[in-house]
């Protein structure tokens, strides 16, 4: 049965919930090759700006791509004759892209839809203003959805010019391929497209341009790969379950890890958990680490909340801690928690 949190959805979607079939094996882990995400985009990309309140009190932006252009895609290319196992995920997100809130365990896990807590990492990462300061910097987003923390990250380093010291590794998670390809993908091209690094970009555009449209042109694509470039920036991208992802493959820990809106489930809090702790620390427990949860204090009718998350993180180890570092208490009571695992 599907579960659904009855929060304001600001996808403008329907609020009705939906059951579906589940499944009882977790995906496996498996690396998608960006390049071949670039090459199955379609030719336009319809988007809305999306407002993240920022800690000082002001704005920011986020271009979206919005979930209807989605739906239209999927429908208009169609899957072909041959069933392969990525055509069958694309196509069983039609289910999820009009009721994007209806979570399915171990099917899907709400990552088409923008949860409000990824607004509040947003803003707490902008107010410690991470991504102007990044330099060397390794960046895991687990269960990363629409991505909006990152995406505020990367805004923040496309909105100054490269430089040589710079070397950012984004490696963005989630339990659905298909999210990763339908929306992750097409957010972080959308993202640079709207930021000064695209400027030549966007002033080579055709006078016909709709504000609300990106064309996705080859000469776009190309331009996005040798600003990666410039801005040493590395995307990976991986999909399967937390318990499934291998840190041996991604290149071992990270000095940032975030996390927004997965601690609702409890069955899956110590395959989380376990995994956030494995990627924050080194063999010998040494360097520095952010590790940053985002969450509601209770998530009504499915069994998690911060307090069953607290209480995982210190069943680790008796010295781990969590902090709230952000507070939002309008409405359901949101936190940002910062975890340290020694």
């Amino acid at each position: 049965m599907a579960f659904h949190f009855h929060f304001d959805d600001s996808d403008g979607q329907t609020d009705t919930p939906m059951a579906w079939e589940t499944e009882t094996t977790r995906k496996p882990f498996s690396e998608l090759s960006l390049d071949r995400m670039l090459e199955t985009l379609p030719s336009k990309i319809s988007h809305s700006p999306l407002t993240v309140p920022l800690s000082n009190g002001s704005t920011l932006a986020i271009p979206r791509r919005d979930l209807f252009d989605a739906r239209f895609q999927l429908i208009s290319q169609g899957t072909g004759e041959v069933e392969s196992a990525e055509s069958v995920e694309l196509m069983s997100a039609l289910q999820f892209l009009d009721n994007p809130s209806d979570l399915v365990p171990l099917v899907y896990e709400g990552g088409l839809k923008t949860w409000e807590c990824s607004l509040d990492l947003a803003a707490y990462l902008n107010g410690i203003d991470y991504g102007a300061k990044s330099t060397k910097t390794r960046i895991l987003e687990l269960g990363c959805g629409t991505t909006i923390p990152t995406l505020c990250i990367l805004h923040d380093v496309f909105s100054s010019p490269p430089i040589d010291e710079r070397e950012i590794d984004v490696h963005l998670q989630d339990y659905n391929a298909s999210v990763l390809q339908l929306i992750t993908v097409p957010n972080i091209i959308l993202t640079w497209y709207h930021s000064s690094a695209a400027e030549t970009s966007r002033s080579n555009e055709l006078e016909d341009h709709v504000e609300s449209t990106l064309n996705i042109t080859l000469q776009l694509l190309d331009d996005f790969k040798k600003s990666l470039e410039a801005y040493r920036i590395h995307i990976r991208l991986f999909s399967g379950s937390w318990e499934n992802f291998d840190l041996g493959i991604t290149g071992g820990n990270y000095d940032l890890v975030l996390t927004s809106e997965t601690i609702y489930r409890l069955d899956s809090l110590p395959s989380l958990v376990h995994l956030m702790r494995r990627a924050c620390l080194s063999d010998d427990h040494s360097g520095q680490y952010l590790c940053l949860v985002a969450a509601k204090a209770v998530y009504f009718g499915v069994g998690g909340g911060v307090a069953e998350f607290t209480q995982c993180v210190e069943a680790t180890n008796q010295e781990a801690r969590v902090e709230t570092v952000l507070e939002k208490k309008s409405g359901l009571i949101r936190k940002v928690m910062s975890v340290r695992w020694l």
